[in-house]
């Protein structure tokens, strides 16, 4: 049964398949991806293991999976499967108890299969039902297909963003499809009879401006039927038309395509075809992923049965370009291929409304040719292929095995990205305190998801309650004891009976609250302890004096990382101040979203000031949602440097990723941030330092789960952490973060909070 998938282990020089004796247990919190196809599609198996270990399977068999009714929707389980694990270990399993799964690749779609063997017709039709009803997140799709893979809208498309296109004459016999296309000048549509004559057909082609044409399908039988034509034989190519004219079925098309000299000089009969690989990212931002080059003889189309592969690289050295000339044709070759993927996205948006929503087109493989023009090497596009292009690149990797690209990577990403949104879907979270406006987006992002939001504040009028399921007005008040309120939450929870799958709040003050209700309910949290001090800056520095004998190198790392911290009750306090930290910057213990924050030069000042700075402080109303700032007064010493806020997501005591905010240097003159700047700046090896120095105060008060936000400031004495905000971040960094590293940090702190360990590329790079 697996013979195909062991010959192609073998080429990768990866192990042999095992058969696990004993059923197994699927861990709920992970992602299952399902990749209908024939068992040795060991590329995107193997990209997928290295990024998130067994949660991929290859489903070969219409019985490993089954479908089951919950309300209106059908859902699918994987029971049986073939995976991969960290150590590149492929293995064939069952489940004990089935598994969901959250995101499907099918690869039996009938359009491929149609010309195989009938036994693989009939399990291609089989698997494309569990299409037809499933819920979950699909790459492609049988009806998405039938566009990608139609090189006719695909090549509309494409001139129709000035990707450059071979002139083109479009011959069917109903054109009613292309409706909706935009004309272009290089392409004509000409409406067929079924008994064209084969004079016509020689007017056509005399009439067409090329010298050299090729004539196919715009179907996927294109690179089987496609011939190279001249105008010295027409009798020739009259025929051909008329041959692959009898190969068209319903809204097929027949295409006269401006031949394209692939030849990459002119003292060799090679040619290059490039296949160029385009993913959607989270953001639908497209990105190229990577261009592989086929080269063969130029007496027959080059395709993937009548060549061999290389890098983009190969092909620049032997077209002996230089360092510019390579930079500028791969720039060009990615602009092309991310616009042809862009107008696919947008034709899918306005005009195929009638497809299931958890279908889009993911990942695509474009065949582009290079020619010479006007001095210039320009890309040229001449088909599109939809996912199953992926095939392509596994031959590439097999011909320069044991090599793996990372090509795949980011269609990978992808899938984990809709999976976590699907893992989501129907999931009941409690949140307490709606905060203020800028916390929208999150109600939003809950809303297109599909999340239950169960909202616990005192403001019957909140914007917030529009977004849930259920609310209830409960004066939580901070001045009034958490326990208090806690109790009193968890009991509303469980008089109405609600089945809760996690606890958040978008409330600093309320974050010791919402851990409290969480550890009642047994729900992933912070303890309560933590989450108390990590409020107060002061409590955070004592705790970062704290000794841990079995590690005193790293605890005197960590303690020198944190700001000194006094707390100042009176003006008597103010003589415990060392004469030489001044200046000093005196602010809010706590809450505040850094109002009232001053910088102090004299300890005169500071005594003559102590009593109105004081009153003022009790009648702030900072931002964020806090009810008031804290009316404890500490006092740090001042530093001159660069200030940053680092992000930080944590799940289950690890750090997951951390991201830095560089912010407007603090002079005297100024007290409060005025500017902020993602991507950081700096240095990677400080940007490193910064995010290690965050995690390390983060570890030290034992905040283990949630997306945190600490300042810290770099100095000629290294990073200093300046405080914990233990609490999601700023709504800014939410909406940069997305755009510059397509991380979703509203979809973070929901995953977290439903004890569900979202996978984050910390190595990617940010988009500018």
């Amino acid at each position: 049964m697996l013979e195909m998938l062991n010959s192609a282990l073998q080429v990768y020089k990866l192990k042999p398949i095992k058969e696990y004796q004993t059923e197994q247990e699927f861990d709920e919190r992970k992602p299952c991806i399902v990749f209908f196809s024939e068992e040795d599609r060991v590329s995107l198996l193997w990209a997928t293991s290295k990024i998130l270990p067994e949660c991929a399977f290859i489903v070969t068999e219409p019985t490993w999976v089954r479908v089951e009714q919950e309300g209106d929707k059908s859902v699918l389980y994987l029971l049986k499967g073939i995976g991969m694990n960290e150590f590149s270990q492929c293995f064939y399993t069952k489940f004990n108890t089935p598994k969901k799964i959250t995101f499907v690749c099918n690869f039996y779609t009938e359009e491929s299969y149609k010309f195989e063997a009938p036994i693989l017709q009939e399990r291609a039709k089989k698997i494309q039902f569990y299409e037809t009803v499933a819920d979950c997140p699909m790459s492609s799709g049988i009806e998405l297909e039938e566009y990608t893979d139609d090189k006719l809208h695909t090549r509309l498309l494409a001139a129709a963003r000035d990707v450059n296109v071979p002139q083109t004459m479009a011959f069917g016999f109903s054109l009613e499809k292309y409706s909706h296309h935009p004309i272009s000048s290089k392409v004509k549509l000409i409406t067929l009879s079924k008994n064209i004559s084969d004079d016509e057909i020689r007017d056509y082609l005399t009439a067409f401006p090329a010298y050299n044409f090729v004539i196919k399908p715009s179907n996927l039988m294109g690179s089987m039927l496609c011939t190279i034509e001249s105008k010295d034989n027409l009798d020739g190519a009259v025929k051909n038309f008329q041959k692959c004219l009898d190969s068209l079925q319903g809204n097929d098309c027949l295409l006269v395509d401006e031949f394209i000299d692939s030849s990459i000089n002119d003292n060799c009969n090679l040619g290059a075809r490039l296949r160029v690989l385009v993913t959607r990212r989270p953001n639908n931002v497209v990105e190229t992923s990577g261009i592989v080059c086929n080269l063969g003889y130029l007496d027959k189309p080059i395709s993937g049965s009548t060549s061999k592969s290389f890098s983009i690289d190969y092909l620049c050295n032997v077209l002996q370009l230089t360092n510019d000339q390579k930079n500028q044709l791969i720039d060009k070759i990615k602009r092309l291929g991310e616009a042809v993927q862009e107008s696919i996205i947008d034709y899918e948006t306005q005009h195929l409304t009638h497809v299931q929503k958890n279908k889009q087109t993911d990942f695509i493989g474009l065949d582009v040719f290079v020619k010479k023009q006007e001095a210039q090497l320009e890309p040229f596009l001449i088909e599109v292929n939809s996912h199953n292009c992926e095939g392509n690149l596994q031959v590439y990797e097999v011909q320069h095995s044991p090599n793996r690209t990372d090509i795949l990577d980011k269609w990978v990403e992808t899938m984990l990205y809709r999976s976590y949104q699907y893992m989501l879907t129907g999931k009941n979270i409690l949140i307490i305190g709606g905060g203020d406006n800028s916390k929208r987006n999150d109600f939003e992002f809950a809303k297109q998801v599909g999340i239950n939001i169960i909202l616990i504040d005192g403001n019957p009028n909140h914007f917030a309650v529009s977004y849930s399921s259920q609310f209830f007005n409960i004066d939580i008040n901070p001045s009034t004891k958490d326990l208090k309120n806690a109790l009193a939450i968890v009991e509303v929870v469980r008089k109405h009976r609600i089945p809760v799958d996690g606890v958040i709040t978008f409330c600093e003050s309320y974050v010791p609250l919402s851990t409290l209700v969480a550890s009642f309910l047994e729900k992933p949290a912070n303890d309560y302890l933590s989450a108390s001090m990590a409020q107060s800056k002061f409590l955070t520095y004592k705790q970062s004096l704290s000794y841990n004998q079995d590690n005193p190198a790293y605890e005197d790392v960590v303690k020198s990382d944190f700001v000194e911290v006094f707390a100042l009750k009176d003006v008597t306090d103010i003589p415990n101040i060392p004469p030489h930290y001044y200046p000093v910057v005196i602010q809010s213990d706590s809450g505040a979203c850094a109002s009232g924050v001053k910088v102090i030069q004299t300890e005169e000042e500071l005594r003559a000031k102590f009593e109105d700075y004081k009153t003022s402080l009790q009648t702030l109303t900072p931002l964020g949602g806090s009810e008031g700032a804290n009316s404890e007064i500490i006092v740090t010493p001042y530093f001159e440097g660069s200030q940053h806020d680092v992000t930080l997501v944590i799940s289950d005591g690890e750090l997951l990723a951390g991201y830095v905010t560089d912010k407007k240097l603090n002079t005297p003159d100024i007290s409060r941030e005025t500017t902020a700047i993602i991507p950081s700046s700096v240095d990677k090896e400080l940007q490193e330092n910064l995010v290690q120095s965050a995690w390390n105060a983060c570890h030290k008060i034992n905040l283990k789960d949630g997306v945190f936000q600490v300042g810290a400031i770099h100095t000629l004495l290294g990073v200093k952490i300046l405080k914990i905000n233990p609490h999601i971040s700023a709504s800014y960094v939410d909406e940069w973060l997305f755009k510059v590293w397509d991380v979703n940090l509203i979809l973070y702190k929901y995953l977290i909070a439903c004890g569900i360990k979202p996978f984050i590329n910390k190595s990617s790079s940010p988009r500018l």
